[in-house]
């Protein structure tokens, strides 16, 4: 087996899912203009609706992988990916639309869990964490190319921003060619899988607030620079494709940071997000801005695969893709929450304007980073006076280790 070849087809597959039902942000704008009499909320649906039917399809994913090879399930998932997202660009109404988006979610639901159980599947060690790294660097990559593309095409016509949807054609090829067919995960008669780890459902809670926070910038960041005057769709696109180009970087360089930083590892990313989103929430020009974005990109890009890295570690195989279902449908469920939490936000505190948001934003992440050091510093403190007190006592009573 050609591991260069394998990487390749689990990469591809990668490319088509975190950021798919984000991929036409940059073209909000004009959708709003074409829908004048539908609501900001109901425009930011457009991004977030595919979140509500992923959710469910990550699980339907699962359970298929007890009957049918996960070769073919992608397959079944690239159809539904490419029907929902073509169809969303040759509707006349938004509930069209909506209902096209829904079947966009549906095929990304059935991708999602098998693009990142197939690196548990066919890796382990350090390397399994470097090539979840290069999944999630895979996952920005392709919102690089999804909204700078997206912003291309929308500056002439918001329905053309639809039609990136199309690369899912390229994965399916490299995914016939060059991944191997695996057998269904059936079960020994008799057989029962142990309780998932309570500790599991915290990395879900973990990952249904960093993606609820990342999320503002692909849907409000398109209407954040027409309402203010900064630029166009074209521009949006270029700004929300720095934020992923940064999260690449962070997954092509995680096992090394990881290791550079150690135990602040966490406490660092998040700083950095809470800075990149305090950047934004001040500035009034498009490259301050995409510099914020990026800083918020390489932390999201950073924490995202750490976390589905310890997942991975916290179950046997057999469990794998039941384990990555239940975190990734967080991870859905922050992407659709996003729009509907930082506007009940806006309306709480009387302030609805996206810049508001991204203050708020910055104070939470930036209070929640501190946490994180203060907890590691004491932690790694604690540990010390351990080690020092062992030594200590080594070194008063040898015999007593000797014995």
């Amino acid at each position: 087996m050609n591991k260069i070849l394998l990487k390749m087809a689990i990469l591809s597959v990668s490319l088509l899912t975190v950021m798919a039902g984000a991929a036409i942000s940059p073209a909000l704008g004009d959708i709003a203009l074409a829908f004048p009499d539908v609501s900001e909320t109901t425009i930011k649906f457009i991004l977030t609706l595919p979140s509500v039917m992923i959710i469910p399809f990550i699980f339907v994913s699962s359970h298929l992988t007890r009957r049918f090879s996960k070769k073919h399930i992608l397959f079944v998932g690239m159809l539904f990916y490419l029907v929902g997202g073509l169809g969303g660009g040759l509707v006349s109404t938004i509930e069209l639309l909506l209902f096209y988006r829904a079947i966009l979610g549906i095929g990304v639901g059935l991708l999602m869990p098998i693009s990142t159980s197939l690196v548990a599947d066919f890796f382990d060690g350090e390397e399994r964490t470097a090539t979840m790294g290069q999944v999630s660097a895979a996952n920005n990559l392709g919102g690089v190319v999804l909204f700078l593309m997206s912003g291309v095409l929308a500056a002439i016509s918001w329905r053309m921003a639809f039609s990136v949807y199309s690369l899912v054609i390229i994965a399916a090829i490299i995914v016939f060619f060059y991944l191997p067919k695996t057998k269904a995960e059936q079960r020994s008669s008799g057989m029962t899988l142990a309780p998932l780890p309570k500790k599991l459902y915290a990395y879900g809670a973990a990952m249904f607030f960093i993606v609820l926070a990342f999320y503002s910038v692909p849907t409000n960041m398109a209407l954040f620079i027409q309402q203010e005057g900064i630029g166009s769709s074209k521009n949006a696109g270029l700004v929300i494709s720095i934020g992923t180009a940064a999260g690449f970087f962070a997954g092509l360089l995680l096992a090394k940071v990881r290791r550079l930083l150690q135990t602040y590892f966490v406490a660092i990313q998040l700083l950095l997000m809470g800075i990149g989103f305090f950047i934004t929430a001040i500035s009034n020009h498009l490259f301050i801005i995409g510099l914020g974005v990026g800083f918020m990109g390489f932390g999201f890009g950073s924490i995202l695969p750490t976390v589905f890295d310890q997942v991975s570690r916290q179950v046997p195989k057999s469990q794998t893709v039941q384990a990555m279902a239940i975190v990734t449908s967080m991870l859905f469920l922050g992407q659709f929450s996003s729009p509907l939490f930082l506007d009940g936000i806006g309306v709480l505190f009387s302030n609805e304007t996206i810049r508001f948001m991204y203050l708020f934003l910055s104070s939470s992440i930036i209070l929640v980073a501190l946490a994180f050091f203060v907890v590691t510093f004491k932690t790694g403190l604690t540990q010390k006076k351990r080690i020092l007190g062992n030594r200590k006592e080594l070194i008063e009573y040898p015999e007593a280790n000797n014995q």
